[in-house]
Order: structure tokens, then sequence, then C-alpha cells
């Protein structure tokens, strides 16, 4: 009933919406009921974490600028290791390989309405896995490995926050944040590596 076919759907899309319909339709109707009881209160606090993960130009940013001090090298390294395996991964291959469309492009299903109550953010690129959580979750995740863990931890708590705010926009299935989450918890580690190897 809410799946309907997309141009840019692939064999592997087709599966993902099938397998996970359940699971996402489930998350997303608890977090329009919350859009809905806060009267669109957190829509725009969605919209502004989700603007830090655009093209990852915050997370790219925070490198360079952690970089510049010798103390803070090894963090910023890492962190720029981590944003260029996880951009790889995400934007090069999974993306063009899987094609997923996003949720709010099946037409006439709630997932649209829902997109809309939102706030309607735009976005044209496929969906699996999620650009933004994965860059979040590469980049905080490399951070906290190498960081001090007595602040490192709130990067973590960033990047979670960041995965919320791209299904509460249902710009994300909740499925595609969690192959973000993992695709770029991954690349956190391999920056970290790389990092300490340099």
């Amino acid at each position: 009933k809410y799946y309907i076919k997309t141009k840019e759907d692939t064999a592997t899309a087709n599966w993902l919406d099938k397998t996970f319909l359940p699971f996402d339709r489930a998350i997303f109707k608890a977090m329009h009921s919350l859009q809905q009881a806060a009267g669109g209160f957190f829509n725009g606090f969605a919209k502004f974490i989700s603007f830090f993960g655009e093209l990852g130009w915050f997370f790219i940013v925070l490198a360079l600028v952690f970089m510049l001090f010798k103390r803070m090298r090894r963090e910023g390294l890492a962190i720029a290791f981590a944003l260029f395996i996880g951009a790889v991964i995400t934007n090069i291959l999974l993306k063009n390989i899987v094609g997923r469309a996003r949720p709010f492009t099946r037409e006439g299903t709630p997932f649209e309405q829902w997109w809309l109550a939102a706030g309607q953010s735009p976005e044209n690129s496929a969906s699996f896995p999620s650009g933004h959580t994965t860059a979040a979750f590469a980049s905080m995740g490399a951070f906290f490995i190498i960081g001090n863990k007595r602040y490192s931890w709130t990067g973590l708590v960033f990047a979670f926050i960041m995965a919320l705010s791209r299904i509460y926009l249902i710009v994300h299935y909740p499925s595609v944040v969690i192959a973000g989450i993992i695709v770029g918890t991954a690349a956190g580690i391999c920056g970290a590596l790389l990092s300490n190897l340099i």
C-alpha cells in the first residue's frame, strides 16, 4: 500500500523498501506524531541541525581548524580521513549503486504528507545511505576515538541528533539512517587508525 515504484529504484532499492517498510513506517509515524504534538516546534531546529551536514561543510571546516593547532592535529587528520572514506563509500559508491528514492517522493503516501508537515526540506540525491549521517558519524566517531573522552563524547551526541533530524524531516528512511550510522562509524574507525599511523 505504501510502496510506489519510481524511476530511481533498482532491484536492491525495491528489496530494501519492501523489507524495511514496516519498521520505517512505524518510526516515521512516531516522528510525525511528535511533530503534530509539538505543533511543528521542532521543524526549525531539525532544519538547523541538518544545515551543518550539507555537503559536510561543517565537519570539513572543523577538521581544517583542528589541523591548524599542533595539539589537535591528530583529531583533525582523523576527521579528514574519516570524511573522505565515508564520502567515497556513500556518495560515490552506494548512492549510485542502490539508487533508493527519498521517502517523500512516494506520491500519494503518508510519507509525502508527513514530509510536507515537517517543512518540505528539499533533497535531490538518492537516499541510501544518509550522507548527513555518514559524515556526522565518520567525523565525530573519529573525534571520539582520538580525542579526549572528557569532551569528545559530545561529538557523538551531535551525530545522533543529526541522524534523528534526517528522520524527523522525512528526507531519509530510518533504515537508511541506520546504514549511514554503520558506514560512518566504520569510516570513523578507519580515519582514527590512519591518523594514528601517520
